[in-house]
């Protein structure tokens, strides 16, 4: 059988058990002797109520063990006694027990999680800066509850609290007693494990385990308090972005940390916050390729603005964050001032490669602090405009092959054929994408031949729920998961064997496997000529080069160089691979140190000058949480569970049901089942 305890304040020396549902027996000793293992489950240190609008009882919160006794040698007086033994501190609650709070607005809350939980309410008799009495809504019962300030001028502490309740219960279905605070209050542990969690789904968490109705709005002005009680004050956290300035500087030698203000008279306003810690920057120019990946992502916080990064790729492939950056908005200005600041931290690599979106400004900002560096656009979002011009299968097979060819004259070709069909097309290309957007055209120095800004997508969806903080704390939040990554990077290495990384090793042996369709015609012993199909390509492994360029441009051998290889009988493969993808790189990307921060408490002290929250300009309407998707990315559609169409809710379903269900097949749950998959 499942029992469960309840514990009571009036007869502590035993738990009450409930009976609920037979427990099926466990296991059987033996076939001679008819002893059997009955497996209890005990749930302690909660309570019970009632169902909303049912006779029902419902045991809230609490611990949960198991047990496994046997019906030969235990009786409940044995079993009574080894419950009591073994979870007795956590089971009883002591009738003469101090409780204390650290102060009035946490007594205030706990008294309100009271009432909510056992269904009561109460009249506030005397409620001041010292003092405080209540007691039972209903004026026959002899609850009551005094507690009072100690002697610190703080702390609130309960000095006497009355019988149990005399009363039935007045507050079935609600309770008035669900305050701002309270919701507060118990969603915080919510909002730490779940991330951002709408209202609506906070609101039916609440009625699910509290049994309360509370208005939308009361949720929403819960979760805005719980967030200032988890993070601070939205206001409070520009006040110390001098000390976390300076305090990074002093730590990280070498680091480039900017800040820039908007002077209003004579009050400062944050405006932007630029990090770029040495080990990041240092770890770029020694262990990554010379490839950017700039991008930037809407804060969702109080305060409007976007976090900025720079993103580059390790030799494994992997991203490896450079600089990160909170600005107010995507503009020409904006992007010049991180990209300076970026220059200052890594300078210009030679062969260096900057990739991005169409973000406003960002051109502009490129071709000034960056005039001579070779500048992608990702082919992901160029697509997404040009089919809003130009639709159909053909051209966006002919695109993509454009944007994916490694040949100049494919390129060309490809394009000639979009141009018989729609001169207006490649016109458009010409006037609005003047870019490095096909392979065609990379350059072979940065040995990366990424034409999507993918990366810059991973680096967002890294930092995850850290958007939705105060600024400080994003900006310190990124700074500790920047040390977490570096140091499982460096535990990661430490397990690889050889002298490449495994993305090299994985891609070597896939280009080794089925060669046979592959003629080689040997011109000496670096120097052949490779056929297959009716094609035909030059490959020179003294240069490595292929005049399919694919080596060329990402440094790994390309399938008519491993013909020749294979050829050759060359047992040592690793030689030619460039030498970015070796482990030696992926050590020293990772080799220097990002040093540890003690708390805020623990920063310089300093009369710093005061600074002033941004100065935002709130547009009309509801702020906007969630990205507009755009018309190509795909949709999740939803499916009425009462006629199994999509585009509308059952709620709002006019169609008629199908006629195959049973009249007692209407509740959802079966009606969802109906539907076809």
């Amino acid at each position: 059988m499942e029992d469960i305890l309840d514990t009571t304040l009036d007869d502590i020396s035993k738990p009450v058990w409930e009976n609920m549902v037979e427990s099926p027996i466990i296991d059987h000793v033996s076939a001679s002797i008819p002893l059997c293992k009955y497996k209890l489950k005990l749930k302690y240190g909660g309570f019970f109520r009632l169902a909303k609008n049912t006779s029902r009882k419902i045991y809230c919160f609490g611990s949960q063990k198991c047990i496994y006794i046997d019906t030969w040698s235990y009786n409940l007086s044995r079993l009574n006694e080894e419950v009591i033994r073994r979870y007795d501190s956590k089971m009883h609650l002591h009738r003469h027990m101090v409780i204390q709070f650290e102060n009035s607005v946490e007594f205030k809350r706990a008294l309100n999680h009271h009432a909510i939980i056992n269904e009561f309410d109460y009249l506030i008799q005397k409620s001041d800066q010292s003092r405080f009495s209540a007691r039972c809504e209903k004026l026959d019962c002899e609850w009551r509850i005094y507690a009072s300030i100690m002697q610190d001028g703080i702390s609130f502490e309960v000095r006497k609290i009355g019988e149990r309740h005399t009363c039935t219960r007045s507050n079935k279905g609600g309770n008035k007693r669900a305050t701002q605070g309270w919701i507060a209050n118990i969603i915080v542990d919510k909002l730490r494990s779940d991330g951002d969690v709408s209202p609506w789904e906070l609101r039916n968490w609440i009625m699910k385990t509290y049994n309360v109705e509370i208005p939308y709005q009361k949720v929403f002005r819960g979760k805005q308090q719980a967030y200032i009680d988890m993070y601070g004050k939205w206001e409070d956290s520009f006040m110390k972005m001098d000390a976390f300035r300076e305090e990074l500087l002093n730590r990280n030698q070498g680091s480039v940390v900017e800040i820039d203000f908007d002077v209003v008279g004579d009050k400062k306003h944050f405006k932007r916050f630029f990090i770029s810690l040495a080990a990041c920057s240092r770890g770029f120019v020694a262990g990554c390729r010379p490839y950017v990946s700039l991008d930037a992502c809407h804060l969702k916080g109080k305060f409007n603005g976007v976090l900025a990064a720079a993103t580059g790729v390790d030799a494994n492939n992997s991203i490896f964050p450079i600089a990160y950056s909170v600005l107010e908005s995507e503009n020409t200005q904006s992007w010049t001032w991180f990209l300076e600041s970026l220059k200052k931290s890594i300078g210009t690599p030679s062969g260096l490669v900057i990739s991005s979106d169409m973000q406003k400004g960002l051109e502009v900002a490129i071709m000034h602090v960056y005039p001579n560096v070779e500048h992608r656009e990702c082919i992901r979002h160029l697509f997404s405009n040009f089919k809003k011009q130009f639709r159909g299968e053909f051209f966006s097979k002919k695109l993509w092959d454009a944007a994916n060819t490694y040949l100049p004259a494919s390129h060309a070709i490809l394009l000639n054929e979009i141009s018989d069909v729609s001169q207006a097309a490649i016109k458009y290309l010409n006037n609005n994408h003047k870019k490095v957007w096909s392979k065609s055209k990379f350059g072979t120095t940065s040995k990366c031949d990424y034409n999507t800004n993918n990366i810059s997508e991973s680096f967002n969806s890294w930092i995850g729920a850290l958007r939705y903080q105060p600024v400080l704390d994003l900006l310190d939040g990124v700074r500790e998961k920047l040390i977490k990554r570096f140091d499982n990077k460096r535990m990661l290495v430490k397990k690889w064997n050889g002298v490449l990384v495994p993305i090299a090793k994985n891609h070597l042996e896939d280009i080794s496997k089925n060669l046979g369709e592959y003629e080689v015609s040997r011109c000496s012993d670096n120097h052949a000529e490779v056929k297959c199909k009716g094609k035909r390509w030059e490959v020179n492994l003294y240069e490595r080069k292929c005049s399919c360029r694919v080596w060329q441009v990402t440094g790994l051998p390309c399938v008519h160089a491993s013909a020749f290889i294979a050829f050759t009988r060359d047992v040592n493969w690793d030689k030619y691979v460039d030498s970015c993808y070796t482990v030696q790189k992926v050590k020293e990307a990772y080799a220097f140190e990002i040093a540890p921060m003690p708390g805020a408490d623990q920063w310089m002290q300093k009369e710093w000058e005061k600074i002033y929250p941004p100065i935002i300009k709130r547009p009309v309407g509801r702020p906007k949480k969630k990205r507009i998707k755009s018309s190509g990315e795909s949709k999740r559609r939803h499916k009425c569970p009462r006629c199994c169409e999509y585009g509308h809710r059952e709620k709002t379903c006019k169609n008629p049901a199908p006629q195959d269900l049973n009249a007692s097949q209407t509740s959802t749950s079966k009606r969802r089942s109906k539907c076809p998959r």
